[in-house]
């Protein structure tokens, strides 16, 4: 087998893992309050939820202000700190998080356990798709370099890529939480493409998203192929390509593996 492309660089969610979460549970927030009322800061699950939301968007607001881009990516390891000091009331408390300016909030095995537990209790599904593995395997094997190029806070994803044992496989892992903008911002693949010093004619992205990816790579002039794993007809996925090529990029056309099966890139990345 002859490999047409040299690296290959996935998408996470949705590509290489079937994941579904709901942060939007009543009785969610109501745990998250509780883990937060151990710490001295009191909220009710309604107050908590609508502050959590609130500073995310400011913080992205103030982010894509600062960076100048359209597509900001903020690291809610500060969200959960400001969450813990801006509570509407704080009772006594002996523990020493309490004690913690927002800086060391930020870096402290607090926040660490604060997100395990908020992802834990969102998250209801997570799981590699059939053939993945088998898939990065053969591109390993081959000679591909394999990158993960993903949309995700890497306070939850890096133990979910342990979790999975999807780890290993990447020669190098691209968080948009960790970069500042996520996917279709062209500056994060652009990233990727110059540290790695890869070019974009020796490179595929795969991902299960048009804007995002299938819109960064058409930026990019990189090719790409497209996961249906979502199940979509013909009918919504040309109108969703239609919205991300048309305007600006007419003319490019990613490979689509309608059934969503991740084994089916290696007949279209193969050179025969």
């Amino acid at each position: 087998m002859k490999l047409k492309y040299d690296n290959y660089i996935f998408d996470l969610y949705g590509t290489l893992i079937d994941i579904h979460t709901d942060e939007s549970s009543p009785k969610f927030w109501k745990k998250i309050t509780e883990f937060y009322s151990c710490y001295g800061a009191d909220y009710t699950p309604e107050q908590l939820q609508q502050t959590y939301f609130d500073l995310v968007r400011q913080q992205e607001h103030e982010l894509a202000y600062k960076l100048a881009i359209s597509f900001p990516e903020i690291e809610l390891e500060r969200v959960f700190a400001k969450l813990l000091l801006k509570a509407p009331s704080h009772h006594e408390t002996y523990s020493s998080v309490y004690q913690m300016n927002e800086e060391e909030l930020v870096h402290s095995q607090w926040v660490q356990d604060l997100s395990n537990m908020f992802r834990i209790l969102s998250r209801d599904r997570l799981k590699v798709y059939p053939g993945v593995i088998d898939t990065l395997k053969i591109i390993q094997k081959e000679g591909g370099r394999i990158f993960l190029l993903s949309n995700a806070q890497g306070l939850f994803t890096r133990p979910e890529l342990e979790i999975t044992g999807l780890a290993g496989y990447f020669d190098d892992i691209y968080i948009s939480s960790e970069n500042q903008m996520k996917k279709p911002q062209p500056q994060f693949m652009k990233k990727l493409l110059d540290e790695q010093q890869i070019t974009a004619s020796s490179s595929v992205m795969i991902g299960n998203d048009f804007q995002s990816d299938i819109g960064i790579a058409a930026a990019c002039k990189v090719d790409s192929i497209f996961l249906n794993t979502d199940g979509l007809s013909q009918l919504e996925m040309r109108a969703r390509l239609s919205r991300v090529t048309d305007d600006y990029y007419k003319g490019y056309k990613p490979e689509i593996v309608m059934s969503g099966d991740i084994r089916e890139i290696l007949d279209i990345c193969t050179d025969n």
